[in-house]
């Protein structure tokens, strides 16, 4: 299991209507003054990824993360500190899942007073994630050789910065996919997205 931690500008799209909105005032606290602005699960290198992002926080202690396999009974998977940010905050979580049936998500937000609330909980189905879909993942051919079980729309190379190296259509494609790379991209780490309408997978490669 890893933890990630992030720390970015975020966006305002509010969402989770059982958080009060700024509308309550300047002065409300704890649990009150949070805005969630999403949960999201997605798999990252064969791990179920969890995203989430505020826009604002203010005396809290932490995230709780919880897992169940049958939406029923949860158990705690580990927590992340609260940073407090006015502005809020952007933060990650990895959880490591065997290859069956589906996982339910839900976050335990804890305020300093130890009082407590829940997000909705997200159903992400654990059978559909592809571990692994660029093999070989260390590149010396500067071909992308791409095995897709499932369709998808788009593939993207990232930098480890951020830059969007590739953009490539897909069109809903699968089988054994052979993507070039430009000659010009540099040796190094490098992440290879591909998504469509419900999710987005990733895989990280090296390129030689």
């Amino acid at each position: 299991m890893k933890t990630i931690y992030v720390r970015t500008a975020i966006f305002s799209i509010f969402i989770c209507c059982f958080f009060i909105s700024n509308s309550v005032g300047v002065k409300a606290q704890g649990l009150w003054a949070v805005q969630l602005t999403g949960l999201k699960a997605e798999s990252r290198n064969g791990n179920v990824g969890l995203s989430w992002k505020t826009s604002s926080e203010e005396n809290l202690m932490h995230f709780e993360i919880e897992y169940s396999d049958d939406g029923k009974y949860y158990r705690n998977l580990g927590f992340i500190p609260a940073t407090n940010n006015i502005n809020g905050n952007f933060y990650e979580f990895e959880h490591t899942v065997s290859y069956s049936d589906s996982a339910f998500y839900r976050l335990k937000i804890v305020d300093n007073n130890r009082k407590w609330r829940y997000t909705d909980a997200v159903l992400y189905h654990v059978n559909k994630i592809t571990a692994f879909f660029v093999y070989p993942s260390v590149i010396s051919t500067h071909i992308l050789n791409i095995f897709l079980n499932d369709p998808f729309n788009w593939l993207e190379v990232v930098s480890i910065n951020g830059t969007v190296m590739l953009k490539e259509n897909l069109s809903g494609k699968t089988g054994r996919l052979n993507i070039p790379l430009s000659p010009t991209l540099g040796s190094g780490m490098y992440i290879v997205q591909l998504g469509n309408h419900d999710k987005t997978i990733t895989q990280k490669i090296i390129i030689r």
